[in-house]
């Protein structure tokens, strides 16, 4: 181990419980708090897996980057497997459709100008090991930009979809319609490479800078280095979302097809003490309701029910006042039940207590010629 090496980190047996210990508290926050689409466990099992992928990634690549920088074959296939795997992960994080290959065309518009204009000047070696982390930073780069140019511009095409039409029935063509909805999405995928050029040096330090010292550089030349990458990086970065919403555009790049069935989305985990307190809730509701009816019920018939005491006075009265009420009927028409003239109706008589029915008004009599 170089002394500029272990002056940054010590590889040990401590180090190694150092990283487990952190990707464990990344796990049980992530699960902990359910920070998933679902609510569930599946965002914390991804955080476990890109964990132990890295650790598993790194350690070949670092037994294999010797041979790979003095290999006039092994670096140019390393390159292509980089600019593979780049293509495979962002073409599964833009669509999951067949288009997805289509995001070879801006990770490439954009890295092989920069690559070429660095071998072109002499500023990188074809075989020095340089090739391998400059390459590497600006396929990374052009890979986020593609993702996030991508997922933006096909969820603002997919939500504005209205105004797409109405610029077609204007006489827009296609291609102009949706570039006009998706540009301003697009653009939000060069803020990451925006911020981090703005604060470097100031809250962090790139890579590259870090790696230049530990490798002998002095700060000037490093500075210098890290500059040339953030710089190309943002070229990168610019030629990548451009393309990226012209493909979209011609509808090269796609969402998923409106026939194809979407995967069913997965049900969140409810706590148990929820369905409980829900039970309960629904149970005493459902007991005050019946008791509610049992209590109308009783009312109606006039007779007392198990609402208790003051439901059955309540019916007595109401049954008295009723009977009272058809006896003052009967003495005011003279024992009958009918009104005077004939065609009225007769005293309502009935459950609802206390109340009487509207005698109808007697209609024309017709005297006869």
């Amino acid at each position: 181990m170089t002394t500029a090496s272990a002056a940054l980190l010590p590889v040990n047996a401590t180090l190694a419980g150092v990283l487990a210990v952190l990707l464990a508290a990344a796990v049980a926050v992530t699960a902990l708090a359910r920070l998933a689409p679902d609510q569930g466990s599946a965002r914390a099992r991804e955080v476990l897996t890109a964990g132990l992928r890295a650790a598993v990634q790194l350690a070949v690549v670092s037994v294999a980057i010797g041979w790979v920088a003095h290999s006039p074959t092994g670096l140019p296939a390393f390159l292509l497997l980089m600019y593979a795997v780049a293509v495979r992960t962002a073409g599964r994080r833009v669509t999951s459709d067949g288009t997805w290959w289509w995001t070879a065309v801006p990770i490439a518009a954009g890295v092989v100008p920069a690559v070429v204009l660095l071998l072109s000047t002499g500023l990188v070696e074809v075989t020095g090991i340089a090739m391998i982390p400059v390459t590497g930073i600006l396929i990374g780069g052009a890979m986020t930009a593609t993702v996030l140019a991508g997922r933006q511009s096909l969820a603002v095409l997919r939500m504005r979809h209205g105004e797409v039409e109405a610029a077609l029935a204007l006489g827009l063509v296609e291609r102009d319609a949706r570039v006009e909805i998706a540009r301003s999405a697009a653009s939000e995928a060069l803020v990451p490479g925006l911020d981090q050029t703005r604060t470097v040096g100031l809250v962090t330090l790139p890579g590259a800078f870090v790696g230049m010292l530990l490798g002998g550089a002095d700060p000037l030349t490093a500075g210098a280095v890290q500059l040339f990458v953030l710089v190309a990086l943002m070229a990168v970065q610019a030629v990548a979302v451009v393309v990226t919403l012209e493909l979209i555009a011609r509808a090269r790049i796609t969402a998923p097809s409106s026939h194809e069935k979407p995967p069913a989305p997965r049900r969140p985990r409810i706590p148990w003490s929820f369905v409980r307190r829900r039970q309960e809730t629904t149970s005493s509701d459902r007991t005050r309701t019946a008791e509610s009816g049992r209590m109308t019920r009783d009312h109606r018939s006039g007779r007392p029910g198990r609402a208790g005491t003051s439901a059955g006075r309540s019916g007595t009265s109401v049954q008295s006042s009723w009977e009272s009420s058809v006896r003052s009927e009967e003495a005011r028409h003279g024992g009958g039940h009918r009104n005077a003239g004939g065609p009225g109706r007769d005293v309502a008589r009935g459950p609802r207590a206390g109340r009487t029915r509207p005698a109808r008004r007697p209609g024309r009599t017709v005297q006869p010629s």
